[in-house]
């Protein structure tokens, strides 16, 4: 199974033998051979998400980056881990917001690849 995710506005994805709703933020797992049909078939209106489920328990306290549908890249210190996302406090409408898991990115700057002064 791959996890994918739409960018951009909603669709339906249909096959001969089943069908699926793709909406920005709301990842879903396809077989991978459907997934990578789909890549192949949509460039720049699905993307393949990396799962980080594993790594968000370590993550309170961290600044993490994380690409939103609406504001694109941002970064803020997460205050709670929940079960499918992180609450922060948003460094732009400056509430509290949940942000989901799948939004999170990789980079030099967040707590999944440490970043040491001097090394």
């Amino acid at each position: 199974m791959m996890t994918i995710e739409c960018i951009g506005s909603p669709f339906t994805y249909r096959w001969p033998h089943g069908e699926v709703r793709l909406v920005p933020g709301s990842p879903v797992d396809l077989p991978n051979d459907r997934a990578a049909r789909l890549l192949e078939k949509a460039p720049g209106r699905v993307r393949k998400v990396e799962s980080v489920r594993g790594v968000a328990n370590n993550l309170v306290g961290q600044i993490v980056t994380w690409e939103s549908p609406l504001f694109g890249l941002l970064r803020a210190t997460v205050l709670q881990v929940l079960q499918d996302g992180i609450l922060v406090f948003h460094p732009l409408t400056e509430r509290e917001c949940v942000i989901p898991l799948t939004w999170l990115r990789h980079s030099p700057f967040s707590s999944f690849s440490p970043f040491l002064p001097g090394k």
